[in-house]
């Protein structure tokens, strides 16, 4: 799958840290839980970690997901060293699309296991790994990684539709929560803009807001890196993207054909054809805080105040450009059989505890499992 690949509509994938599964067959003298299957199966063994110390506490749960149904179906203290035993039911016929995984819910951020069959493969213990959870603020903030403004020209003009992708990053060893310094994470957007909402992506509608020509995010954010995407539309000819704190990669791919324009604040790059439409491309590497400006007319593409690193972004990036929506692209178009058909499921079993726990709005959740379950079918 080649890197040049636009995806307008991001795979929503819950964010945790994964570790292989470790299943055994044992006699398991513990009663099941409610609803729970019989004895019989393989018994998932796993741990719960606490960045890199144990547990000692929590109660791990249990979920089964398909592409029909999902839900819990049992659950277990954490015991001494974070240590935890869960049997999974049987098996059913050579083949199956269910597939399991285990929860915690800690200081209020649920984190979720990787996903195994009732036949699982060896390896390593399986580990549910959380982490502290700290306020955001000037000490403990997210950096925008990589963001690709993909803008269309209206038609009939004027003014555009933008799908804006951020991929964030928390370097920090604890779980970003919103505090009394604000939201987990804010940017400013075009100023120009209107219309803003958020894109299938890591966000549901509830877990971001937009004021005051910002957005602002509320959801958890725990160590790695987040998908974004906000849509939005612009009425005029002209509008600014501002850039905050040090951007590390940022490309404007605008929709062919565009007309004149002329774009200051990054280096113009080899357009690029992705499955049959053109894309004129505006890069930058490592952009410090400035303001990226877009008008039709003129005669194409002043440089402005650019990065000195930005002047090796045709051999940097040439090939690269839409960096993130490749990779979603690539995830998606797996073999249904392999692991994106796994992580598509445990996204709708986590977007159906997050509905059961009151956190998204029925509406929200309803599109968003509509969404995941056409994935599916591809």
């Amino acid at each position: 799958m080649g890197r040049l690949t636009i995806l307008m509509a991001c795979l929503f994938v819950p964010s945790a840290e994964f570790a292989r599964a470790h299943c055994r067959e044992t006699a398991d003298s513990r009663p099941p839980a409610a609803g729970a299957q019989e004895p019989g199966g393989p018994v998932l063994s796993g741990r719960v970690l606490i960045g890199d110390l144990p547990a000692d506490s929590g109660t791990v749960v249990l979920h089964r997901v398909s592409a029909q149904s999902a839900g819990e179906i049992d659950s277990v203290a954490v015991g001494e060293g974070g240590i935890f035993e869960i049997r999974l039911p049987e098996a059913s016929g050579d083949e199956t699309d269910e597939v399991f995984f285990a929860t915690i819910r800690y200081q209020e951020v649920l984190y979720i296991g990787e996903a195994v069959t009732a036949r699982p493969e060896a390896g390593g213990p399986y580990v549910i790994q959380a982490y502290p959870a700290i306020p955001a603020g000037p000490d403990a903030s997210a950096r925008v990684r990589i963001r690709n403004l993909f803008v269309e020209p209206l038609d009939p003009g004027p003014g555009w539709a933008v799908a804006d992708y951020f991929e964030v990053g928390n370097d920090t060893r604890a779980t970003l929560v919103a505090g009394e310094h604000g939201p987990t994470w804010s940017h400013a957007l075009p100023p120009e803009g209107a219309g803003f909402r958020v894109g299938q992506s890591e966000l549901s509608a509830g877990t971001a807001s937009f004021s005051d020509g910002r957005v602002h995010v509320s959801a958890a954010m725990p160590p790695g890196e987040h998908l974004y995407l906000f849509r939005y539309s612009i009425s005029g000819d002209r509008f600014s993207v501002p850039m905050e704190g040090l951007t590390g990669s940022m490309e404007l791919l605008i929709r062919e054909p565009a007309g004149e324009l002329a774009v200051s604040g990054l280096v113009n790059v080899p357009e690029v054809e992705i499955e049959g439409v053109r894309y004129r491309r505006f890069a930058g590497r490592d952009v410090a805080p400035s303001v990226v400006t877009v008008a039709r007319g003129g005669t194409g593409g002043p440089l402005g105040s650019v990065p000195l690193a930005a002047v090796i972004l045709t051999l940097a990036l040439a090939g690269a450009g839409a960096l993130v929506a490749a990779r979603s692209q690539g995830a998606r178009r797996r073999s249904p059989a392999g692991r994106a058909r796994r992580a598509v499921l445990v996204a709708i079993a986590a977007l159906d505890e997050e509905r059961r726990q009151g956190r998204i709005p029925e509406d929200d959740h309803a599109r968003r499992r509509t969404r995941l379950l056409a994935e599916l079918d591809r």
